[in-house]
């Protein structure tokens, strides 16, 4: 006959959490299933002609710039949001300032330069279906992933923690999207891009809400 003590170890060693994982392997992974998006997006549809000569015009280079930087905040922020007790992130919240001034600038320019008439040329309901639907869609993969992974850890504010992962992978796939793009007014992508990464955001924070609680 089984002991009581033996059947408690059984049970036990079935229910044993699984190791956490080290936040730069995660960060790793998550960015190798972002670039993976990207790299198939731009494999299927390619890259914008003569990308190299418009970057060198900062209006264009910031449109990869700017969500590539509140990507390099945002992910170490969400990672801190793993685990209690993980100082930094209210120093590290500061370092979204500077892409969101440059972004506001932008678009303030872009607005105050060019006539009325001219200003909202590029939008159509293609362009816009096509900025935010593929942008939200490359997201959802690496999102899934991120907010997986962020399971083992220990939240003390899942949905703020999920808001925080869809707002890294949006800005990371915005940034890569960005390559493909030819709207280069900041009307337009200041304005859209970041429709779509809040859109990823809030999807995030309900899914982080859901999936992160404990």
């Amino acid at each position: 006959m089984m002991k009581t003590e033996d059947l408690i170890g059984i049970l036990a060693a079935d229910h044993v959490p699984p190791a956490p994982l080290r936040l730069s392997r995660i960060a790793v992974a998550v960015l190798v299933v972002m670039a993976m998006a990207v790299a198939l997006f731009l494999w299927r549809f390619g890259i914008r002609d003569a990308l190299g000569q418009a970057v060198q015009r900062p209006v264009v280079a910031a449109k990869t710039l700017v969500p590539l930087a509140i990507c390099a905040v945002a992910l170490p922020m969400t990672l801190m949001r793993m685990r209690p007790g993980l100082g930094g992130a209210p120093r590290l919240r500061l370092l979204f300032l500077p892409p969101l001034l440059v972004a506001a600038g932008l678009w303030l320019w872009a607005f105050s330069a060019l006539p009325p008439e001219v200003r909202f040329a590029d939008v159509s309901p293609f362009s816009l279906t096509e900025c935010l639907g593929f942008i939200t869609a490359m997201s959802l993969l690496p999102l899934g992933l991120l907010l997986m992974l962020m399971r083992r850890g220990a939240s003390p504010a899942p949905a703020w923690a999920g808001a925080l992962a869809g707002l890294s992978v949006a800005s990371g796939v915005a940034a890569g999207y960005s390559l493909f793009c030819v709207m280069d007014s900041p009307l337009f992508y200041v304005t859209w891009y970041g429709v779509a990464i809040l859109i990823v955001t809030a999807l995030g924070a309900v899914l982080g809400g859901r999936l992160l609680r404990w």
